[in-house]
């Protein structure tokens, strides 16, 4: 698969190396945006603009790309040269994002084949050049300084015969001594001349040129390996991330989710049917069935193997909805919006319904009327533990779709530090787990994370992170002011603040639904699940990630319980990988 690496060497992200596969992003938008597919950190990169330059292919199967500014203030730079609109950008480049800001390198895996052929190596010998004669000019003895002795006006200027034979004598010795130094130089000139082209290196053989091309190839090749051995497919590096980084890093891609739903049968609203508390004895006296309860109490009925449910009508005025107004997190797994999270959040209805402490009633037989005991008193109850909405017995057998099924009143995503909440699409919940997807659309690609399905070599012990969004934690509100002339009311919204949370894997329990070949068989009733010492976040947090130290996903927190200690729960990521395949999943 063709990849696009950007591998950062100045700013925040410096020594990281992100990978895009081409099928997947045909263009890169490069910013401090939470939207932006290559995004650096909104403080310590402030020289980047939010949506500061783009990279894109010139065609879906085009081997080119153009590097573009999108008017950034402190402007985009390709190897030093400034960028006006539009450039070339070619595997090798330089990219700096302002002066003096972040800088990376652009690359291509597999690297295109060169449109000109490699430069042949040769080695091409100067011609030798006759070495610089020496003026005799140059070869004379030093100047005799100027005598500072005053001149006697009457001294006779001529010279005696003695001394012009001396004179004579002596230029002739140094004329010989001359010519003697000048053929020594001369000699030892053409010595090492002879030496220079007996040992002086040969031209390269045209064989021995391709092997020094080859060889250059394969290191570059190892070289290329190893740097890709680094990150795994989507950029991210291997090895060990500080909880912090993977906080700093990852927390972009998780959201916070609200939802809110009402039960309904075969398209029309379910109620959870109510009567008077009230009853008329035999001996006519008039009594409250729940002592000191309201006016109108709740109703339920027996649905076989000593079980019961809320007795449920279709009738308005007869009871009040079924339904859950709740929150919850969930995280990105795909850049076109597909988010996972807990089926107890995006399809809460296939959970356990909460009933309130107050919601002691009376039960009532098949045709609606209230149940008497042997002394001829009404039959109260508490509400069932753990009835599921979905799975209610009273419309019969189930179908391949179910009669009962919840509607969404609202199901919102919100974003990081972002006010504004998105309506999220169509539930897809798992058969098999409290697992759950749903997606939202936007018109920029998002951040998202790395899934590692490491269920069969997960161990005790293994450092772990969860973030989300948990209802323990402090609320920040932001007042939004209207600009809108005709609704000039300003809105408080909630700004999503996501929390992190470190431990380790305290045990891994694995439910055996298949034979086993030894001479006894496990069964755990709790299902698959990786139990964890985090106990510092609850409720509100369900859906959200569960990192491994390398900063992927490898489950999704949803439970926890509380005795004499508190211990919390996530799912296996491999049953959210299995929600997101569309290939045969039946054994």
């Amino acid at each position: 698969m063709e990849k696009l690496l950007l591998r950062h060497l100045k700013g925040s992200k410096a020594g990281e190396t992100e990978t895009f596969a081409l099928s997947a992003y045909p263009e890169l938008l490069i910013g401090r945006d939470p939207a932006a597919a290559v995004r650096f950190d909104p403080a310590q990169d402030d020289l980047v603009g939010r949506q500061h330059a783009r990279i894109t292919r010139d065609a879906p199967d085009a081997t080119t790309f153009t590097l573009s500014d999108l008017d950034s203030r402190n402007g985009t730079f390709l190897n030093k040269q400034r960028v006006t609109g539009k450039v070339a950008i070619r595997p090798g480049d330089i990219v700096q994002l302002g002066a003096g800001g972040p800088e990376f390198e652009f690359d291509v895996d597999p690297r295109p084949v060169p449109d000109v052929k490699a430069t042949r190596l040769g080695m091409v010998s100067s011609p030798s050049a006759d070495a610089t004669r020496l003026s005799a000019a140059a070869i004379t003895a030093p100047a005799t300084p100027p005598s500072t002795a005053p001149v006697t006006a009457n001294v006779p200027n001529s010279i005696g015969k003695a001394t012009v034979e001396r004179m004579i004598t002596d230029t002739k010795k140094q004329s010989q001594n001359m010519n003697r130094m000048m053929a020594g130089a001369v000699g030892l000139l053409a010595v090492a001349g002879v030496a220079w082209a007996y040992m002086r290196p040969k031209p390269p053989t045209q064989a021995e040129i391709a092997k020094i091309a080859a060889d250059s190839a394969i290191a570059r090749s190892r070289r290329d390996s190893i740097e890709r051995a680094k990150v795994d497919s989507v950029g991210r590096i291997n090895g060990p991330v500080a909880a912090s980084d993977i906080g700093a890093k990852y927390g972009p891609a998780v959201v916070q989710i609200y939802f809110s739903w009402k039960l309904e049968y075969s398209g029309q609203p379910v109620f959870h049917r109510y009567v008077e508390n009230s009853y008329v004895a035999k001996n006519k006296k008039v009594f409250q069935i729940i002592p000191g309860g309201p006016r109108y109490i709740p109703t339920y009925i027996a649905v076989g193997n000593d079980r019961f449910e809320p007795a449920l009508t279709l009738s308005q005025g007869q009871g009040v909805p079924i339904g859950v107004t709740g929150s919850g997190s969930g995280f990105v797994v795909s850049s076109d919006g597909f988010i996972l999270t807990n089926r107890h959040v995006g399809a809460n209805w296939m959970a356990p319904y909460q009933f309130d402490r107050g919601d002691g009633g009376v039960m009532v037989g098949d045709q609606g009327g209230i149940l008497i005991n042997d002394a001829g008193m009404p039959i109260t109850t508490d509400p069932p533990e753990g009835w599921i909405p979905s799975e209610s017995k009273q419309g019969g057998p189930k179908g391949i779709i179910g009669s009962f099924s919840g509607r969404h009143e609202y199901l919102k995503v919100g974003f990081g530090g972002n006010v504004t909440y998105i309506d999220a699409g169509p539930v897809t919940p798992s058969p098999s787990h409290d697992v759950a997807l749903l997606s939202v659309k936007v018109p920029r690609p998002l951040t998202s994370l790395t899934l590692n399905d490491n269920y069969s070599s997960v161990r005790q012990g293994e450092n772990v992170t969860v973030m989300g969004y948990p209802g323990v934690s402090d609320l920040t509100y932001a007042v939004v002011k209207s600009k809108d002339t005709f609704n000039k009311e300003s809105q408080a919204r909630v700004v999503p603040e996501v929390t992190l949370t470190t431990g380790t894997i305290a045990k891994v329990t694995k439910s055996a639904d298949s034979e086993g070949v030894g001479p006894m068989n496990y069964y755990t009733p709790s299902g698959d699940r990786f139990q964890l010492n985090i106990n510092t976040t609850g409720a509100g947090n369900s859906g959200g990630p569960l990192f491994d130290a390398q900063g992927r996903v490898i489950g999704i927190f949803f439970a926890g319980r509380s005795t004499d200690a508190s211990v919390t729960f996530a799912v296996p990521i491999k049953y959210g990988m299995e929600l997101m395949n569309v290939g045969p999943t039946a054994r």
